[in-house]
């Protein structure tokens, strides 16, 4: 299913996964604070944006960091865009369709050319996508491509596998990112000296210092790049961040916690825009360790916690409880399905199955938002007679000793979310995903997921995703989900296009600056 490329690129992509954001907030699903009345872009001028951390690897296909969208997009282009609630919209390829369940067919765009003025055309798509399905990738999410077939210059056609509903959408993501041919053949580093066919070019990088793009004049797109220079700075500290806000040293800062909402939105020279995101607080399970070995005492606990309490205590009130991988506004989601907080039936359902003294330790990030929330799960799971050992960690080396050292059953993170709900089912359901460690799961649910991946009307798809994640969740409990958190970006008045998408990842190529 995935991840078969062995332990170091799932452990690239683990990070990938949870290596976005620590803080979290927002009072909405979707607020913007203080919005000037200018809305015709204007083009010029440089914007300097905050951001927390640093691209773990300027070549797409060696990445490692769920953060590192934001600063590739601006480099590359992908086949396939989305819009901010995640449809699939025309990219580089200007359309496409499927002749039957096992070709997709992609129009590309005429006249688009790489930074390096290499012509984009079918050559290059194929050049592409046999090199993320190479030995030297870290991404899967195309391995069912089978054959790329150049057709004509501007046509190419994608012979899969089996039916992939998630094709599309896995072309918007690492997969669908086109590198030039000619930059990468050269012998030069080319993670240091990156050459795509978007709407900027990088000029130069400090590592995790700062990162400046210049506007590439010979962009496709004439209406999508209108700043002459974006500036990165990276700024790990996020009351570092706000004050370079406050001070004019930057425009934007991305990734503003709960704790520090009310000051900003108190501040005249500064709006916020903010939305739920699918990434959500979860407990990974490894179902091969004791006591989750015993599916009741997963269901325990999935009945346990309090995610409402947990959004009030610990998450100042923002957010959405995570009974499901999916937000409710998203059109996978089922709207209809909920997990009740009851520690009567959590109780009980221990006493059925003979258990007693039920413990187990939860590795968990450090940080003073995960660990309060640690501690407050701590103390609900208490309530029904299971006892929590905390074990705080760094972050990287939380991860490793729970998904590469298997050191403990529970690690207490996060899930970011993928373009398509059928990436997110596969890789926390399937028994063989890296993300279910302990590959818990059954039968019907395996099923479920292959059917899923194989049919492409959305209508079917929210059916089968509503069952999946009934079973999953449910019945088997193969891992907790707590609660859905928004991601916010604050910027001072004259910073417009900041809107978020429900991937929570800002995109600086949609920004402008009021002159």
């Amino acid at each position: 299913m995935v991840y078969k490329k062995g332990f170091i690129r799932v452990f690239m992509l683990l990070v990938f996964s949870i290596l976005v954001v620590v803080g979290c907030s927002s009072q909405s699903n979707h607020k913007s604070t203080k919005e000037s009345g200018n809305n015709t872009p204007e083009e010029g001028g440089e914007l300097v944006f905050a951001y927390e951390t640093d691209v773990s690897n300027y070549d797409p296909i060696d990445g490692s960091s769920g953060a590192d969208h934001a600063l590739l997009w601006p480099v590359f282009d992908t086949l396939i865009k989305f819009t901010p609630e995640l449809e699939a919209e025309a990219g580089l390829a200007q359309s496409w369709e499927f002749s039957d369940d096992h070709t997709l067919v992609l129009d590309l765009r005429d006249g688009v050319t790489f930074h390096d003025g290499t012509v984009f055309d079918a050559e290059a798509v194929k050049f592409n996508l046999d090199r993320v399905n190479s030995e030297e990738s870290n991404v899967s999410d195309l391995e069912n491509i089978k054959s790329v077939e150049v057709v004509d210059s501007l046509t190419v056609k994608l012979h899969l596998k089996e039916a992939d509903s998630s094709i599309l959408l896995a072309l918007s993501d690492r997969g669908g990112m086109m590198v030039s041919p000619t930059a990468l053949e050269a012998g030069e580093e080319f993670s240091q000296n990156p050459v795509g066919a978007g709407p900027y070019k990088m000029v130069k990088r400090v590592p995790n210092g700062e990162i400046n793009f210049e506007a590439y004049e010979e962009y496709w797109d004439v209406d999508k790049s209108k700043l002459d220079k974006i500036t990165v700075k990276i700024i790990s500290d996020e009351n570092t961040r706000i004050n370079a806000l406050k001070s004019g040293e930057v425009d934007v800062a991305y990734n503003i916690s709960p704790s520090n909402l009310a000051s900003l939105e108190n501040d005249p020279s500064i709006k916020l825009e903010q939305k739920n995101s699918l990434a959500f607080r979860m407990i990974y399970l490894n179902a091969q360790m004791e006591p989750f070995d015993n599916k009741e005492v997963r269901q325990a606990i999935q009945h346990g916690i309090n995610r409402e309490e947990l959004i009030e205590a610990v998450n100042f009130g923002n957010g959405e409880p995570a009974y499901q991988p999916f937000l409710k506004e998203y059109w996978a989601s089922d709207s209809n399905l909920t997990i009740d907080y009851d520690p009567e039936k959590s109780k009980r359902i221990l006493q059925d199955a003979g258990v007693n003294n039920v413990s187990f330790s939860m590795i968990h990030h450090s940080n003073a938002l995960e660990s309060k929330l640690a501690e407050a799960i701590k103390s609900q799971l208490e309530k029904v007679g299971i006892e929590v050992n905390l074990q705080p960690m760094e972050l990287t080396a939380a991860s490793g000793s729970y998904f590469g050292e298997k050191k403990a059953p529970a690690l207490l993170s996060q899930w970011t979310g993928r373009p398509d709900p059928q990436m997110t089912v596969d890789y926390l359901f399937s028994e063989d995903s890296f993300f279910n460690t302990g590959g818990a799961g059954s039968p019907e649910i395996e099923s479920l997921i292959s059917e899923a991946g194989k049919v492409y009307d959305q209508k079917d798809r929210i059916e089968l995703y509503k069952e999946i994640s009934q079973k999953a969740l449910l019945e088997e409990a193969i891992a907790i989900p707590i609660f859905f958190f928004p991601q916010v970006i604050a910027s001072t008045e004259r910073v417009h296009g900041d809107e978020m998408n429900l991937l929570g990842k800002p995109i600086l190529s949609n920004m402008w600056i009021e002159q």
